[in-house]
C-alpha cells in the first residue's frame, strides 16, 4: 500500500499533472534529462539520434531534445510507432529494424553525421549507431543487452574526439542522490512551465495485470503501461472490548478442557464473575483445579447444568444470572461434540448429536441475548471449516453455521466473533485424541497450538476490536499443507495463503515428483512430466494442448523470458523442483527438460545431469556471454526478493 524512499529522491507532482500521468515521468524522464542535459550537454542547433522513439525514455527524450532547439532523428519499429512521432515533432523517423538507418542518417545530415546518439538497440545496430557520430559527438548508452554480453567494439571512431556515456538509472538515485534531487526539480520546473507533458499510457486495472505484462512482452505499448490499484475498501471500525470487574460472562460448555481454559482467561484479563455451563454439570479433575485457580485470583465461578439447546432452559439460566449477578456482558459458546466417521457411515442420530450443541445451542443464546447490551458474543469454530477434514462432515458443517451466524449478527450491528481454531494440543477434545490431533496437524502442515498461545490469538482479536465476524488462528506450513490439501490447488486458497502457496519447502518436490513416477520406467517418467509441463506451457501461452511440439525449442513455439519464468515457476509448484533457467535458454526442447528433471530425480549425488549439460555447453561456447549474464542477474534478484519476503 505503501513504498518508504530517501527524501531525495522525491519531487512535488507538477500542478498541471494528474496522479496517473505523474507516474509517466520519473524513471523516463530521468533517465533521458540526465542522459542529454547532464552527459551529453545538447545544445541548440544540434542533432540528434533517438532510438526506440515510441518508448517511454524515447518519448521523453525527444520532449527534452526539441525544448533545447535540438533536432530529432528518432527511430521505430512499426509504421503506427513512427507516424507518433513525425506527429509529436521529430524531423525524421527511421526504422529500428533495419541497419539501413545508418546509411540514411548520413544521408539526412549530409554527410556529417549526428552530434549526439541515445542507444537503446544492441549488436550491430549499436555499432553502426557509432559510425554515424560526427566529431566530438557523444554515444549514450542505455541498452543493458551489450553490457552483459561483454561485447566489444573497436575504438578507431573514438580518435575523433567522441564520448562514450553509460547510463543506469538505478545507480543514479543510489550514488548520486544531491543530482538527483536536482534533475527531479529541474523537470518538474519544465512542467510547471508547459516545456515537458506527461507520456502517453495506457492504464490496466488490477486484475487484469497479466493482459498488462502481454502488451508489454509484444511491444504492443507506446509511452508507458499503468496498473490502476484496486480501490481500498472503507477500513470497518475497530471496537476493542475491555474485560470487566463488574460483569457476568457466559462460557458454554465452560466445563471442557479448552472451555475451562477460556474461563481461566478471563479471569486473567479481568472477570470476576464467571458462568460454566455442560449439560451435565459434571466438574472433571482437570476442570476442578483450574476452578480452583481462578478462585484464589478473586473470581466467583458458577457451574451449571444446562442443555443450551433447550430454549426454556437458557432463560430460566439467564434470569437466574440477572437476579444474583452483575449485567450479563459476554457470551461465549465453546460447547461441541465430536462423533466422526466417513458420510455414509452416519445416520440421523449422530449427525444431531454433532450438530445439536453447535447449531441449535447457538441459535438459542442468540436469541436469548439479543435484546441485551453485550460486549462480546465469541462462538469457536475450527480450521477445517475451511480445509475439510475426512470423517467430519458433521462437525465442519457445524462450524459452517457458526460463522454465519456471525455474519448475520455483525450485520445486525450485534457484537459477532467466530474464531476458527487450528489444532490445540493441550486442552480439550485433541488433548484427549492424540491420533486426531497428530492428523490435523499433519494436514496443516505446523505442530498444534497451546491452549495459551490459542487464547493469546483471542485475546488479539478482543485488544484489536477486529470488524470481521469471522478470524482463524492457526499455525499453517500452507506449503507443506498443499501436499495434503486439495483445496489448496483452488483460487480461495491462493487468496488466502499469497505468496507462500509459489514457493514449496525443502524436499517437498521430491516427494511430488517421487509419487508421480513411482513405478515407472525411465520412458513413463519422461512422458509423465512432458505432458504436466506442455500442460503448463498450453495454459501459459493460450494455446491448445495439440500444438505443443515437445521436440521443437521453446522459443519456437513462442516462449520468452517472461513466460520461462512462469514455466519455472508452475514446475516447482507442480513437481516440486527448480529448473535453472538455462535449461530454458537456447532452444531447449519441452522432451529435454523433461529428461533432465527425471534423469536428476534419479541421481545418487554430485554434479546433476543438469547442471553438466549446462556446464558443458558453456565450456563449449554454445550459451552466449548474453543469455548467461542475464540469467545470473535475474537469479540474483530473485534471491534478494526472497531475502525481503
Amino acid at each position: 500500500t505503501h513504498v518508504v524512499v530517501a527524501e531525495k529522491a522525491l519531487a512535488p507532482v507538477p500542478s498541471t499533472v494528474d496522479l496517473e500521468a505523474a507516474a509517466t515521468i520519473p524513471v523516463t524522464f530521468l533517465t533521458a534529462y540526465y542522459a542529454l542535459v547532464e552527459l551529453a550537454r545538447l545544445e541548440e542547433g544540434e542533432t540528434v539520434l533517438v532510438h526506440g522513439g515510441a518508448g517511454g525514455v524515447g518519448l521523453a527524450a525527444l520532449q527534452i531534445a526539441l525544448s533545447r532547439g535540438a533536432r530529432v532523428i528518432a527511430t521505430a519499429g512499426t509504421t503506427e510507432k513512427r507516424s507518433l512521432l513525425s506527429m509529436l515533432g521529430a524531423a525524421h523517423v527511421l526504422d529500428s529494424r533495419s541497419l539501413a538507418f545508418a546509411d540514411e542518417v548520413m544521408e539526412i545530415t549530409g554527410g556529417k553525421g549526428v552530434d549526439v546518439v541515445l542507444n537503446s538497440l544492441f549488436g550491430d545496430a549499436m555499432e553502426r549507431s557509432l559510425e554515424v557520430l560526427r566529431p566530438f559527438g557523444r554515444f549514450v548508452e542505455l541498452g543493458k543487452r551489450d553490457y552483459y554480453a561483454n561485447t566489444q567494439i573497436g575504438l578507431r571512431p573514438f580518435r575523433q574526439n567522441l564520448s562514450y556515456f553509460g547510463v543506469d538509472a538505478d545507480q543514479l538515485l543510489n550514488h548520486r542522490p544531491k543530482l538527483t534531487e536536482r534533475v527531479f526539480r529541474e523537470l518538474v520546473e519544465g512542467f510547471e512551465n508547459g516545456s515537458f507533458t506527461p507520456l502517453p499510457y495506457r492504464v490496466f486495472p488490477a486484475d487484469r495485470i497479466t493482459a498488462a505484462f502481454r502488451l508489454m512482452q509484444q511491444s504492443g505499448h507506446t509511452g508507458k503501461i499503468l496498473i490502476q490499484p484496486p480501490a481500498a475498501p472503507d477500513a470497518p471500525t475497530a471496537n476493542p472490548v475491555a474485560i470487566r470487574a463488574d460483569a457476568t460472562y457466559l462460557i458454554a460448555g465452560g466445563l471442557g478442557g479448552f472451555g475451562v481454559e477460556t474461563a481461566r482467561f478471563l479471569v486473567e484479563r479481568g472477570a470476576r464473575h464467571l458462568v460454566l455451563t455442560s449439560r451435565s454439570g459434571t466438574v472433571s479433575d482437570t476442570a476442578a483445579g483450574v476452578i480452583a485457580a481462578m478462585e484464589a485470583m478473586g473470581a466467583s465461578v458458577d457451574v451449571s447444568a444446562t442443555d443450551i439447546t433447550d430454549v426454556a432452559a437458557v432463560a430460566t439460566l439467564l434470569k437466574r444470572i440477572d437476579k444474583t449477578m452483575p449485567p450479563l456482558k459476554g457470551v461465549i459458546h465453546t460447547a461441541m461434540v465430536i462423533d466422526d466417521a466417513l458420510f455414509r457411515n452416519l445416520d440421523a442420530k449422530r449427525i444431531r448429536s454433532v450438530m445439536a450443541p453447535k447449531i441449535a445451542g447457538a441459535a438459542v443464546l442468540d436469541a436469548a441475548t439479543r435484546d441485551r447490551d453485550l460486549d462480546l458474543f465469541v462462538m469457536y469454530s475450527s480450521a477445517t471449516t475451511l480445509i475439510g477434514n475426512p470423517g467430519q462432515s458433521s462437525y465442519v458443517a457445524a462450524n459452517a453455521y457458526l460463522e454465519g451466524l456471525a455474519r448475520v449478527r455483525k450485520a445486525a450491528g450485534l457484537p459477532a466473533l467466530t474464531i476458527a481454531w487450528g489444532a490445540i494440543s493441550d486442552a480439550g477434545y485433541l488433548a484427549r485424541n492424540t491420533e486426531v490431533s497428530d492428523m490435523l496437524s499433519m494436514r496443516l502442515g505446523k505442530q498444534s497450538l497451546s491452549a495459551r498461545a490459542a487464547l493469546a490469538g483471542l485475546g488479539l482479536a478482543l485488544d484489536a476490536g477486529v470488524p470481521e465476524p469471522v478470524v482463524a488462528y492457526a499455525q499453517i506450513d500452507w506449503a507443506s499443507a498443499r501436499r495434503e490439501l486439495p483445496i489448496m490447488e483452488t483460487p480461495l486458497a491462493s487468496r488466502i495463503a499469497g505468496a507462500a502457496l509459489d514457493t514449496a519447502s525443502e524436499g517437498l518436490g521430491d516427494r511430488h515428483l517421487a509419487s508421480l513416477i513411482e513405478g515407472l520406467d525411465h520412458a513413463q517418467a519422461v512422458k509423465v512430466v512432458t505432458d504436466l509441463l506442455a500442460g503448463e506451457i498450453s495454459r501459459i501461452l493460450r494455446l491448445p494442448l495439440d500444438d505443443i511440439d515437445p521436440a521443437r525449442p521453446l522459443t519456437e513455439i513462442g516462449m520468452d523470458s517472461l513466460m520461462a519464468l512462469e514455466l519455472r515457476m508452475a514446475a516447482e509448484r507442480r513437481l516440486g523442483v527448480d529448473i535453472p533457467l538455462l535449461s530454458l535458454a537456447n532452444g531447449a526442447a519441452l522432451a529435454d527438460i523433461a529428461r533432465r528433471i527425471v534423469d536428476k530425480s534419479g541421481s545418487q549425488g554430485g554434479m546433476s545431469a543438469d547442471t553438466e549439460l549446462a556446464a558443458a555447453r558453456h565450456v563449449e561456447g554454445e550459451i552466449d556471454e548474453e543469455m548467461t549474464a542475464t540469467i545470473e542477474e535475474v537469479e540474483g534478484r530473485a534471491e534478494k526478493v526472497t531475502r525481503l519476503i
